[in-house]
């Protein structure tokens, strides 16, 4: 710790401090247009210069000067203000004074100083910028005309996206920030250079004349989109939700969102929103009162007897999924589940044999402490992006050695230094059980407390790095240097994302991971972590609440495959589309056709149009309650809007069922998580009170294992067929709920089939031509993206879209082989 005193006031901070940071530790004023608590000290605008006294009080920057012993600074005198006001002066030569049209107005930093220091006039002349605005994206509205050269998108889209989207060009008065080659801005969309602007330069687009910031009312949220939890905060005017606004002061993201947090809020406001009850009355689909639809929901329910089965999505509340398993007590039944019953089970049954525990064991800021992080599968960055923005952070802050195994190049393999365990599709199996063996065989494992390492060890005897390398198409000195560096490294990381698209091999690849982080000592160790990263918002707070099968009752695949036979008479769908998203459609379309069905949702999906009952539900901007990330961080949600017309929050939706059977229901979302907590493991002690911003962590920031057992896990052959289709998440999309926002859609619109330079020259197809690809169950056909991130032989495609009918031939395999033919 440091002492020194700054306008007079003894202070006492961290040797690491700038004198920007400790002055504001102590609510002590200098103003800023180049600071971002997030970004490494820069010093490009010169407005926070202060006094030193040990530096024979010349002016210094204070947001890149660190702190020392016995320092005096004075942050206003009439030398500093006289300097920042010509500071002002300077900016505003060339800058475009067109505040009246401007939307950062009302919070434009450059406005709040001139004001401040009453820089009414000039006293210097200079040619006004009229540079072209650029508005070739959909999203991000560039006028470099307003621009102060704070260089703040420049660092936040380095520092912590990855991206490089922009840099400084020229020189002197002609400097300017600008893309690569000066061309309109195409990137991944995140809008952090957005949010990062001090002035007017860089603006959302779907915002645009929309309202002033003072008449917008701010409630701070949870996203509804993917595990991470990333807070937001909604810009609500005239019951609508108009933007999403910069907040880095709650929440785990520090601020950071990807594309779907920050333009993908626009569904809710649809006018395609479910707003009445739906019952099917000759067999079509017409408008109910609740009544009529709450009551012919129960009454088939009733008719089912025990033969009902209920699916849940994961983005859900917490307190509305102790609903949901309430429910299912009072019908009855233990056939109760969610998101498709498959790919979470890496966690419910991989992690819960070898560690113990059913969650990631660390918080995700320990990750940028890493010395070593690797991620299985290149579309870990594609399902979480922001955190693999913390990923990034590590990188370049902390010079952590970053490997990826992946089928495919992506995101992650374009960071500095970034090694790709490349491997032919399917066999991510393999690669682990060689990284073991090299720890094991070059003596490099933590082996004490580990149960089952003999077994361990002789099952890893067929998989050297050189006879897995030669098998999946490996480097083997990159797997042995992958492996030197996880049990070397004093923090690190395994990273792993599931998720319907995700189902093969869901526990095995949990279990091989574990392996590793035991080897490793990383599960359990201080500043270290094994995460497993669910693909919805609240998919860590379903398994903690087990909306699973009970001991009779039938997972989701077992469900629908019973009602398909007729075995399961009723199936009450809570916020999922199966017809769309889950493998196998013909078992699909076979479980809706033959059962009662009751839809919950706040579309009218293809699962909803097959329905007897529809209930219109609350999106995540309506409804209170908590969600449960992937780092296992409760956090709370509030309401924003109101829902349209007469839907209603799942909690709401579900206490009118409950109550119809004659069963007692929690009054509010806060009376239920009391109750749920009594009852649910990890949360017994925790209470909405001490979910504040910044969420509560159940387990704490390491979550000890309760185990050390290695479980040996065979390998995987690799498929013959010279093609092979890989079905994954595309970056701007998550699950089907975000191709119903004018965001991502406005990234990516339809399903398309990617493939690498070299198999578009070997079929002649270029962007956009019509593919079919043939398979054994069906055929799908979508345009061609082409793109150089494929190995050859390999076809890529996201499983977002509903035209696509994927799940025609997607049953859950690693890998399909496929017969490509153009259209």
């Amino acid at each position: 710790m440091v002492n020194l005193t700054i306008d007079g006031k003894q202070i006492t901070t961290s040797k690491t401090s700038t004198i920007y940071e400790a002055a504001k530790e102590n609510d002590i004023y200098i103003p800023v247009l180049c600071y971002a608590k997030k970004l490494l000290p820069y010093g490009a605008c010169r407005v926070c210069l202060v006094e030193v006294e040990q530096m024979k009080g010349r002016l210094i920057p204070s947001c890149t000067t660190p702190v020392t012993e016995g320092m005096v600074v004075t942050t206003m005198s009439d030398e500093i203000k006289k300097v920042r006001k010509t500071v002002l002066e300077f900016l505003l030569v060339n800058h475009v004074v067109d505040c009246p049209v401007c939307d950062k107005g009302g919070e434009c930093d450059l406005q709040d100083l001139t004001y401040e220091y009453e820089v009414v006039t000039s006293r210097f002349e200079g040619e006004k910028f009229d540079l072209p605005k650029d508005e070739a994206n959909p999203f991000i509205e560039r006028n470099m005309n307003r621009c102060v050269l704070c260089g703040k998108c420049v660092r936040v889209c380095d520092e912590v996206v990855g991206y490089g989207s922009y840099s400084f060009i020229n020189r002197g008065f002609e400097t300017k920030i600008a893309t690569a080659f000066d061309r309109g801005l195409d990137c991944e969309f995140c809008g952090q250079c957005v949010s990062m602007c001090p002035v007017g330069a860089l603006l959302p687009r779907p915002f645009k004349f929309k309202a002033r910031p003072w008449q917008l009312k701010e409630v701070n949220s949870v996203c509804g989109y993917c595990g991470n939890g990333c807070t937001v905060t909604l810009g609500v005017k005239d019951n609508e939700v108009q933007t999403i606004r910069f907040n880095d002061e709650t929440g785990v993201n520090d601020g950071n969102l990807c594309i779907r947090g920050r333009f993908g809020y626009s569904y809710v406001n649809s006018n395609k929103r479910l707003t009445k009850p739906l019952v099917r009355r000759d067999g079509v689909l017409k408008e109910a009162s609740w009544d009529e639809a709450i009551q012919t929901a129960v009454q088939g329910f009733k008719d089912a007897g025990e033969q009902v089965g209920i699916i849940s999505g994961a983005r859900l509340t917490n307190e509305e999924l102790f609903l949901v398993k309430n429910l299912s007590k009072a019908l009855g039944t233990e056939n109760l589940d969610h998101s498709g019953g498959e790919c979470y089970k890496g966690v419910t049954e991989g992690l819960l044999e070898t560690l113990g525990v059913r969650a990631s064991t660390a918080t995700f800021p320990l990750v940028e402490k890493a010395n070593a992080i690797l991620a299985i599968r290149s579309d870990f960055y594609e399902t979480h992006p922001v955190f693999g923005m913390v990923v990034n952070q590590a990188i370049r802050r902390n010079e952590a050695k970053l490997s990826i195994i992946a089928d495919k190049f992506g995101k992650l393999s374009k960071l500095p230094n970034a090694r790709t365990l490349l491997h032919k599709p399917g066999l991510e199996l393999n690669v682990l059980n060689a990284l073991c063996h090299v720890i094991v065989e070059e003596g490099l494992a933590k082996t004490e407390g580990l149960n089952g390492l003999d077994e361990l060890k002789a099952a890893l005897k067929e998989y050297s790095a050189e006879t897995v390398a030669e098998l999946v198409g490996g480097d083997a000195d990159a797997i042995k240097q992958t492996a030197r560096e996880l049990a070397g490294a004093e923090n690190a990381a395994i990273m792993l994302a599931y998720g319907l698209p995700y189902t093969a091999y869901s526990k095995e690849l949990a279990i091989a991971a574990a392996n590793l982080a035991l080897l490793t000592g990383i599960a359990g160790r201080q500043g270290s972590g094994l995460y497993l990263c669910g693909e919805k918002a609240n998919s860590q707070g379903a398994i903690d609440l087990a909306i699973l099968p009970g001991g009779k009752g039938m997972g989701a695949q077992q469900m629908l495959a019973a009602a398909g036979s007729g075995e399961l008479k009723a199936l009450y769908l809570v916020g999922e589309d199966p017809l769309v998203s889950y493998p196998n459609r013909s078992l699909v379309e076979k479980a809706l056709e033959k059962s009662f069905l009751v839809v919950q949702d706040i579309f009218l999906s293809p699962s909803a149009q097959m329905a007897d009952v529809v209930f219109p539900a609350a999106s995540f901007a309506e409804k209170a309650g908590t969600f449960t990330n992937a780092e296992r961080r409760i956090q709370q949600l509030h309401v924003g809007i109101k829902s349209p017309g007469e839907a209603k929050t799942d909690f709401a939706i579900l206490q009118l069922l409950l109550k119809e059977l004659g069963t007692s229901a929690p009054a509010t979302p806060a009376e239920a998580f009391k109750s749920l907590a009594a009852e649910t493991p990890g949360y017994e002690m925790v209470s909405l009170d001490m979910v504040g911003p910044q969420g509560y962590v159940w387990g704490g920031d390491n979550l000890e294992p309760e185990l050390k057992q290695l479980v040996p896990v065979a390998g995987a052959q690799p498929l013959a067929d010279k093609y092979q289709l890989l079905v994954g998440s595309a970056l701007y999309h998550s699950g089907t709920l975000s191709t119903h926002a004018k965001g991502p859609n406005a990234a990516v619109a339809a399903p398309y089939i990617e493939l690498g330079r070299e198999d578009a020259a070997e079929l002649q197809l270029v962007n956009d031509d019509m593919l079919k690809l043939k398979t054994v169950e069906g055929e799908i056909q979508a345009k061609v993206k082409v793109d150089r991130r494929l190995p050859k032989g390999v076809f890529f495609t996201p499983y977002h879209f509903a035209e696509l009918e994927l799940n025609k031939i997607y049953s859950g395999q690693p890998a399909i082989a496929v017969e490509p033919v153009k259209v």
